[in-house]
């Protein structure tokens, strides 16, 4: 159970009202106070908002000795000199840059030249396998389709006129 009544507003907060919250728990009787905003009321005419003022005298100065070196105000590098060594860092990573790419371009010729003279000894290897593969090929064609008339061996189906390798695997798969 819940029981709510109004309480009397607080001085300190005339915009609020003070809500008594009152409720029956199983060890006894709770009593919250809560401050509810109430905008429409006015504070009353004599309320002064307390507000933040220096003390009489003003602020005591900061002491910033400690914080510049004993030999007088070093505040760092001036802002030329900052700019110099960015641009110098810059261009040497931009020299890095340019050194790497000089030397990947040498080293992709060079594989480059390399696949080059070996693509003959490439070529010929796969040339005397296709011809190996090609007379197995077609002496199992020709055992197969010997009672076959007018069959020739090795003839294109398409008649095309223009000799393509045939681009299928060994007839025998048993024998790979």
């Amino acid at each position: 159970f819940f029981f709510f009544s109004l309480g009397p507003t607080p001085s300190q907060y005339p915009s609020q009202t003070a809500l008594r919250f009152s409720e029956i728990a199983p060890f006894g009787l709770i009593e919250k106070h809560i401050l509810i905003s109430n905008m429409s009321v006015r504070p009353s005419a004599n309320f002064m908002p307390s507000q933040d003022m220096p003390p009489a005298g003003g602020f005591r100065k900061i002491d910033m000795s400690r914080y510049l070196s004993k030999a007088g105000i070093d505040r760092g590098p001036k802002g030329w000199q900052l700019w110099a060594g960015s641009a110098v860092i810059i261009a040497y990573g931009y020299y890095k840059v340019g050194q790497y790419n000089i030397e990947r371009n040498q080293q992709k010729m060079q594989e480059r030249k390399v696949r080059y003279a070996l693509a003959p000894v490439l070529q010929a290897e796969a040339d005397r396998e296709y011809m190996m593969r090609e007379t197995a090929n077609l002496k199992k064609e020709a055992d197969v389709m010997k009672g076959v008339s007018g069959w020739q061996v090795g003839m294109s189906p398409y008649f095309s006129g223009k000799w393509m390798p045939r681009a299928i695997a060994q007839l025998d798969r048993s024998t790979k």
